[in-house]
């Protein structure tokens, strides 16, 4: 998932108060859920570029995922953890984000033509890290999502957000201006021959904050495959396959780059 270097003891405290605001948010629709679904993600991957170091890094990531939904709307948050292991000046990197969607097709039964867009959802989000340099990430994000009915799709989403960085660094706040993201998340199955597979991921485009920062472009689109169902017959339970990083001006650095592939496995709960 998104990736944000973090130090592993005060960016923790960090993804923890991402994770309880999830769980609190979501624990009042728990019990009248309609789906929901968790999954553990295990990638590694080799040309990390991190502000500062010259040389590519080696991290392993591991990362909890969390969807469901409920009468009016769905919960979705994740916390990754990195693990350095080459040229990686810290060993373990924790960061977390967690989004709420209110569907206003579900709470008002307004419809939406029945054509391409089939329902449009207020979305607020947050997200949390913490570095070893003295940063302490704090975004907010705020505005709309569309979802979209395209053919062969499980689901086709477009975040429309404000984003609004509430950082600091040494304890001082970095004055960053309100900003915008726009950010498509996709799942496409499909199947050759026997075998099962998905086309999943998400771009995220976040315009420049001010303070030298610049218009920054981060892709990680998934191929997996469906190893479960060949191995003992479950299906939509064990996968393998990579996960692409492109990372354009990260974090707002104007030509600090990532394009880079990363093996993977998942399970899914």
């Amino acid at each position: 998932m998104k990736q944000f270097s973090t130090n592993h003891k005060s960016a923790g405290s960090a993804a923890a108060s991402v994770l309880a605001f999830a769980l609190a948010a979501g624990a009042g629709q728990a019990t009248a859920a309609d789906w929901s679904q968790t999954d553990v993600q295990v990638m590694n991957g080799t040309g990390f570029r991190d502000p500062g170091i010259h040389d590519d890094v080696t991290k392993t990531t591991v990362t909890l995922q969390h969807v469901s939904g409920y009468a009016y709307g769905r919960n979705y948050f994740f916390v990754d953890s990195y693990w350095g292991t080459k040229n990686a000046p810290r060993s373990n990197d924790i960061y977390g984000e967690y989004y709420h969607y209110l569907s206003l097709g579900k709470t008002s039964g307004a419809t939406f033509g029945g054509g391409m867009l089939k329902d449009v959802s207020l979305t607020a989000g947050v997200n949390a890290g913490s570095s070893t340099g003295g940063a302490a990430t704090r975004i907010l994000l705020y505005g709309v999502t569309l979802d979209l009915a395209l053919p062969g799709f499980n689901y086709f989403n477009v975040d429309l957000l404000a984003y609004d960085d509430r950082s600091q660094f040494d304890g001082a706040p970095t004055h960053y201006r309100k900003s915008y993201q726009v950010t498509p998340v996709w799942q496409l199955p499909f199947s050759i021959g026997p075998t099962h597979w998905s086309f999943e991921g998400f771009c995220d485009y976040i315009g420049a904050r001010g303070q030298g920062t610049v218009n920054q472009l981060l892709c990680q689109p998934q191929l997996r495959l469906d190893v479960g169902e060949l191995v003992s017959g479950r299906r939509d339970a064990f996968f393998i396959g990579t996960e692409y990083q492109y990372w354009h001006n990260k974090y707002g650095i104007d030509g600090l780059d990532e394009s880079f592939p990363n093996i993977m496995a998942v399970v899914k709960f």
